[in-house]
C-alpha cells in the first residue's frame, strides 16, 4: 500500500470515529509542534502540522489511532496492523 493511499485511510478512520482532522501551519509564531490529538469545547480533534510529509503525517496519525478503539472500524489489514504496532510502540 502506498503512503498516500494509508495516509488516506487514516485520515477517513479519524472521521468515521467522529474526530475533526485539521491542517494548519503549526511552527509559526512560539508553536512549534508536529499536532496531536486534544479536545476542544466536547469536540475531538486531531491537529497536524500542513508541511509536515506524508511519512510524518501517517506515523503521527497512526500514533493518535492507536490512543484510540478501533476494533469497530472495517479497516484493511495492513492499516489495522500499523496501528497495532504503533500502540506497542507507545504502551
Amino acid at each position: 500500500m502506498t503512503r498516500d493511499a494509508m495516509l488516506n485511510i487514516l485520515e477517513e478512520t479519524l472521521k468515521g470515529l467522529s474526530v475533526k482532522l485539521v491542517y494548519d501551519d503549526l511552527r509559526k509564531g512560539e508553536v512549534n509542534t508536529r499536532g496531536g490529538l486534544f479536545t476542544l469545547k466536547g469536540e475531538r480533534c486531531a491537529l497536524i502540522h500542513k508541511g509536515l510529509s506524508v511519512e510524518d503525517k501517517v506515523e503521527l496519525l497512526l500514533g493518535i489511532l492507536s490512543t484510540m478503539d478501533t476494533e469497530s472500524l472495517h479497516l484493511p489489514p495492513a492499516v489495522r496492523k500499523k496501528i497495532e504496532e504503533a500502540r506497542i510502540e507507545t504502551a
